[in-house]
């Protein structure tokens, strides 16, 4: 399990959003799933999600927004280590990027300040 902070590999700017979903998949246990929850951060490339579920890198996970009723397909790429701040977070990765979130990200040279 990667121990390091998920902005070392970010490729994109993040925004910190939290939007309800549904996230659903099989769990580490092989269980399926269906959790709501809501997002963390968003990005061009993907979410970061709060969940109760042990799940495992390259894992395939559904993410469903409440509010639009966007559906779409991500992969564990990143799991918050237990005993820190981040147990409990996992990074997802879309599997086929497109517009989702309706929103008009950054520029990749974007600093925020």
């Amino acid at each position: 399990m990667p121990t390091e902070s998920p902005s070392e590999h970010r490729r994109t700017t993040r925004i910190l959003l939290r939007i309800p979903i549904t996230l659903s998949g099989a769990n580490a246990d092989g269980s399926n799933f269906s959790e709501d929850t809501e997002t963390i951060s968003v990005s061009k490339h993907g979410t970061a999600v709060r969940t109760r579920q042990r799940l495992t890198l390259g894992h395939e996970a559904s993410v469903r927004t409440k509010n639009k009723n966007r559906a779409g397909q991500f992969e564990v790429v990143w799991i918050g280590k237990p005993g820190t701040e981040s147990e409990g977070l996992v990074g997802l990765e879309w599997l086929e990027a497109r517009r989702f979130w309706g929103l008009e990200f950054p520029p990749e040279d974007w600093s925020g300040d």
